[in-house]
């Protein structure tokens, strides 16, 4: 029987996604959205992800199923509508997964609850769903999270989260240790001379994009950086659950071959020398504080010709917040809190940022923003392929925020790639290009135009 699930649906219920088993040539299947016998649904395939791969041993490529009009969580529930695989002429329906299916069960309960009163109730009673004592509280935590009303327990290092994405090694620091990419994993030697080839062939693959992205965009005179960011287990090993020496393997062979290169940037080196009293990893979060982004931010300008690391000069982290973060949800279901010291919102001026173009594919990947700056310190553009440790613009712990605050233009493109048709349309005065180590397995494309 053919293997897959659906894991995820869009707020607005017009993406679906997840992952379906390939044939042994890696063809994947056709996928359609089947109302009760209506076909519908443009799918798009991307990657093999590794941990069905580890766990099942299921060849396989992550989808996302594009539909015209929203499904609806009662039909898709009741499995009348479904996504459907087609090989062969056989029709299989694809499953909802786990969090899909209480997406949408939690979606059809506030549905039905709106409309009836006592609804909820009989629903959840019927089903024997009994609510969790943490979610129950869940905002009364969030106020005291927020006003710093804190205290602090002492669980083991390396304490893993329910799903086994995460855990918690010392000081407090939670660390991304699993997930999609089985970062666990990467961190070993390649043990055979085949993993030593394939490592070695991503490695020089990073650098033939690097190569290839430098030379098109001296071609245009545009000024361009590559920027790898460590992984929060590499840059506070000292801190991790786990046996870390230093980078994964990969990492520190495309450091290696990328070393000298004229728009490479590497922030390894800063983070093992942080000297800051306040420190550069968010607790709770796989990404940086706003400290740690304004370092980088600060070293990508030493870097830029035209910019002056001294614009930052005045800018001191003065304020203080309590914010929870992406890790912290995943071991106990409610936000777990950490003291952010963050700049003003004025720190770099009187400015107001608009978004003036937002696209979404209904996940992060693909997705594409403008913003404008009414007050810049630099009346340049700047265009980012990057991930969330660029971002958006609303907290400095992102090198959005920053950038969207220097420059009078600032675009970021969710991609694993240059598009440099784009960059051509555009005409920016910088592009960066920006990774995280952890996504070194998957390397771009050269640059062939």
């Amino acid at each position: 029987m053919l293997q897959g699930y659906v894991d995820s649906i869009s707020p607005d219920k017009l993406t679906l996604t997840g992952w379906i088993q390939v044939d042994p040539s890696g063809q994947p299947p056709a996928l359609h959205f089947d109302r009760n016998g209506e076909v519908s649904g443009a799918a798009v395939f991307g990657h093999e992800r590794a941990d069905v791969v580890a766990s099942l041993g299921v060849p396989n490529r992550v989808f996302t199923l594009s539909l015209d009009e929203p499904a609806e969580s009662h039909h898709l529930l009741a499995k009348s509508h479904h996504v459907a695989a087609v090989v062969d002429g056989v029709r299989s329906p694809v499953q909802l997964g786990g969090r899909a299916y209480h997406q949408m069960m939690a979606d059809f309960v506030t549905t039905a609850s709106a409309n009836s009163s006592g609804t909820r109730e009989v629903i959840l009673d019927a089903l024997q769903v009994k609510e969790s004592g943490l979610a129950k509280y869940a905002r009364e935590s969030a106020a005291a999270g927020k006003s710093g009303d804190l205290s602090y327990l002492g669980f083991p290092v390396g304490m893993r989260s329910g799903n086994d994405t995460a855990q918690l090694g010392r000081d407090g620091h939670l660390f991304l240790t699993g997930g999609s990419n089985a970062l666990r994993d990467q961190y070993r030697e390649p043990a055979t001379d085949a993993a030593k080839a394939a490592m070695e062939e991503k490695a020089q693959r990073w650098e033939a994009a690097l190569d290839s992205n430098a030379k098109a965009l001296a071609e245009l005179g545009i000024p361009f950086l590559q920027v790898m960011i460590p992984e929060k287990l590499t840059a506070l090993r000292h801190l991790a659950p786990l046996p870390i020496s230093g980078p994964t393997p990969l990492y520190s062979r495309v450091d290696a071959l990328m070393a000298g290169k004229p728009g490479y940037l590497n922030f390894l080196g800063m983070f093992d020398g942080w000297d800051n009293e306040i420190g550069a990893w968010q607790r709770n979060d796989t990404h940086c504080s706003p400290a740690g982004s304004l370092a980088m931010t600060r070293a990508m300008l030493e870097r830029l010709p035209g910019c002056d690391p001294r614009w930052l000069d005045g800018v001191g982290l003065t304020e203080t917040t309590y914010r929870d973060g992406d890790l912290s949800a995943k071991f106990f279901d409610v936000p777990l809190w950490d003291k952010q010291h963050r700049p003003a919102p004025d720190a770099l001026g009187e400015q107001e940022i608009t978004n003036v173009y937002s696209y979404s594919p209904g996940h992060f990947v693909g997705s594409h923003n403008i913003w404008q700056n009414s007050a810049p310190v630099s009346d340049k553009k700047v265009v980012v392929f990057g991930n969330s440790f660029f971002g958006g613009v609303e907290s400095p712990t992102r090198l959005g925020w920053w950038f969207s605050r220097l420059f009078r233009e600032y675009h970021m493109k969710w991609e694993n790639a240059l598009d440099l048709d784009y960059i051509r349309d555009v005409r920016p005065d910088y592009v960066i290009f920006q990774t995280i180590e952890r996504f070194l397995v998957r390397p771009p494309a050269a640059n062939t135009a």
